[in-house]
Parts: C-alpha cells; structure tokens; sequence
C-alpha cells in the first residue's frame, strides 16, 4: 500500500519496523495483550490489512482488519495521548472503513470502550451486545490432566456456522501451539502465549450450562500457570458459570456492528481474541 495522505500533515501507510515500534509502545501504554500470533497474521497474511498513521512523517497511530467473507472485523486502533481529540483517530477509522466497504464488505464489527463508542455510533454503529472479560489467575503447578480432547477441523465449523464465514486462516494461527477442548457440545481453543492464556474462540450450538462448566472447569486444568482470559458475551449468560469456577470480571466493553445484523451470533460463547480478530 503506497503512503496516502489524509490532510495536510497525515499520511496512513503499509506500517514498518517503526510504526509497529510505536503500536508496541502505545499499545503497552493502555495495557493492551498483543499476541504473536496476530502479529504474525498482520505482518503476513493480512499484511495489507495493517494501517500505520504519521504525523508530519513521525508514527502516531495504528490499527488493523480482518475482511472475513461475509464480515469484517475491526480492531487495534490506537493513537498517540499527545495527538488524541484533534479527529486524527477519526480519520484512520474512516479510511479503514472505506477500504473494507470498497472491498465488498457489508458488515463490520469491532469492540469499543466507553470512551470510543461515541466516535463508532456518530458513524452508524449500534451495540449488539456487550463483551465480559473474565479472567482466572492460575498458581504454578503440574498439569493435573490432558484436556486436549477436541479437534480444529470440528471447532472451525462451529465458527463457520456461528458467523457464516470460514475463519480457518486465523483460527490455524491462532491454534498454534495451543490446545483443542471439547465437552458435551461445547467446543474451543485454549491458546497459549507464555503465561498468557486465552479460551477462545468458544462455541456451544445449543443451551447446556453442563457443558459450558466443564469446558470451563478443563480449561483451568489444563494451565500449570499465570493467567487465563476468556472475552465472553454477555447475553451467552455464561459470567455466573464462570465466576462459580472461580474467574472474576474484569472489565465490560460494547460489541458493536455497522451492516445488517440485529445481534451477535448465539452459539458463541467468547471471542477467538482479546479485541482485535473477532
């Protein structure tokens, strides 16, 4: 993507090793989790996908999309404290947006905070829901037992019939080097990224709190260390289940969509990311 510029003193580009230095820093900042694996898919695969923002040639913002077939995903958008309230973050957001809908998209989700969910509704933008994020601390341990009893080719089509679009792409990085859960119905991938875990995504076609307990319940069995993160919807019902396994709330954000849906898609249980993939 050659440099485009947005006014007079903007230009968004294909980021390099200092705009992903400064998404680093930035991101660090507001104690956002940026995993390897999306690194790697933004620096690969979906490469022209990844926005960098300057600011008189200086890196100041970034943010990153997903076009899934029927959807796009959103996300990582962040922008220098000292550049903030002046409409630069607008800009990058309306850039990547325009890009997605002149791409064919139809249908664009993201996550937002309090404080970014006005921007989004001035644009179109309705919650659909809101998304928990739950979180285990785990103390170092042995492994009590093996809970790696489901499969990737079973869980991305749960995915695919939860969102209507085949995400095997994200979902094969993503599952690298972590772990297929299974119980009753419910399905899902325990990610791991040192003492980081993520329990997502998580699906289960149908309402069988049974299962969504023991998913939970193999999931905490499986970590022999540090913290697990699960990004749940909040109409799953799933937060009282997960609190009674000993998980605690720890934050509330909106899930948003600009397109035709009226919801979030009910077999899904969490997110396949902290924010950033969908």
């Amino acid at each position: 993507m050659a440099a485009l510029t947005l006014d007079s003193s903007l230009t968004v580009n294909s980021p390099e090793i200092a705009d992903w230095g400064n998404f680093f820093f930035l991101a660090q900042a507001e104690h956002w989790v940026v995993l390897p694996p999306e690194v790697a898919l933004f620096r690969g695969p979906l490469a022209a996908w990844a926005f960098g923002l300057r600011h008189r040639g200086e890196p100041c913002g970034f943010a990153t999309a997903v076009p899934y077939r029927t959807f796009a995903w959103l996300g990582n958008l962040i922008l220098s404290p000292d550049l903030r309230g002046q409409g630069f973050g607008a800009m990058l957001f309306d850039h990547v947006c325009d890009r997605l809908r002149r791409s064919g998209t139809r249908q664009i989700w993201l996550t937002a905070s309090e404080q970014g969910r006005p921007l989004y509704q001035r644009r179109g933008f309705r919650e659909v829901d809101r998304i928990e994020r739950w979180l285990l601390e785990v103390p170092n341990r042995r492994r009590r037992k093996s809970a790696a009893n489901g499969d990737l080719e079973s869980l991305c089509r749960a995915d695919e019939q939860a969102w209507g679009s085949d995400r095997r792409l994200v979902l094969h990085y993503l599952a690298t080097g972590g772990e297929l859960l299974a119980s009753g119905r419910s399905v899902a991938l325990l990610q791991h990224h040192g003492t980081l875990r993520i329990l997502g995504p998580w699906l289960c076609p149908e309402d069988r709190p049974g299962d969504l307990a023991g998913l939970a319940l193999a999931a905490a069995d499986a970590v022999t260390g540090g913290t697990l993160y699960a990004d749940i919807l909040a109409s799953s019902g799933a937060g009282p289940m997960l609190k009674a396994c000993g998980f605690r709330c720890a934050g509330l954000t909106s899930l948003m969509v600009w397109g035709g849906a009226a919801a979030a898609p009910t077999p899904v249980i969490a997110l396949a990311s902290l924010g950033s993939l969908g």
